[in-house]
């Protein structure tokens, strides 16, 4: 397996997933077609699946033109959005398995940021996650709950931890901000953060990474969990989602 990053729009990275064996290749989250054909083009493979893990336009806007473009070409969503993924061909849930090649990809369900988002954890080294983990953070819930989001979260820090984290957006600086301010002493952190330079992606990171730096893995942490309380006194310092929730309230007004 090979992957291949693929920047689209202002910050959005989409992915190509590669078999090198039959040199067919899936994207995952288009957001736009022609950086997506720039990058088929230039592996030398052929595009025969779309790999969605939410609705959003940013992740989708390049679908139906890829479609148009590629006969026969897969297009795999949740099966709870089936309405939302424009040209879905092939539903997925959770414990689903999607084939490419010799490459297996395991639909994991990450509610929270929407209700059907989806994560595909690949071969057991690498997950898509969309926009629900981030390096350093999580999406926003626009959709879903504090309590589903923590548990979307806890489900993908679960991966072994050399896991690579290949993730929706370019925020990794930003929410190593944020994260700082939540947790000042931290220097997991504090290494991240110096370690980014600029102009040069951040994706992948690794599960040990976000379980080391994330704030909203790390809702069980001394730490977090006063930052937590110092925005909101009437959150329970025992429940994860009551501390997600306020520091997620927290970062969006960060």
């Amino acid at each position: 397996m090979r992957i291949v990053s693929v920047p689209c729009l202002k910050d959005n990275f989409a992915y190509l997933v590669i078999c090198e064996t039959t040199r067919r290749a899936a994207v995952v989250d288009p957001g736009e077609a022609a950086p997506v054909e720039a990058a088929v083009a230039a592996a030398g493979v052929e595009l025969v699946a779309v790999w969605a893990t939410h609705h959003h336009a940013d992740h989708v806007g390049g679908t139906l033109e890829l479609v148009a473009a590629h006969a026969g070409l897969a297009v795999v969503g949740f099966a709870g959005d089936r309405a939302r993924i424009p040209g879905i061909t092939h539903e997925v849930v959770a414990g689903d398995e999607v084939a490419l090649g010799d490459v297996r990809a395991q639909v994991i369900e990450n509610p929270g940021h929407t209700s059907g988002a989806i994560s595909f954890f690949v071969d057991g080294a690498a997950v898509f996650t969309g926009d629900t983990m981030f390096g350093a953070g999580c999406g926003r819930l626009f959709e879903g709950t504090p309590a589903q989001m923590a548990a979307s979260m806890a489900r993908l820090a679960a991966l072994p931890p050399a896991t690579k984290v290949y993730f929706g957006h370019e925020y990794t600086a930003s929410n190593l901000r944020f994260a700082a301010a939540v947790e000042p002493d931290n220097a997991a952190i504090t290494a991240r953060a110096a370690a980014i330079v600029d102009g040069v992606a951040t994706t992948p990171s690794t599960i040990a990474d976000e379980r080391a730096t994330n704030p909203f893995v790390r809702s069980a942490e001394p730490g977090v969990i006063a930052a937590a309380i110092a925005r909101d006194a009437a959150i329970d310092p025992a429940d994860p989602a009551a501390v997600l929730g306020a520091i997620r309230r927290w970062k969006d007004v960060f």
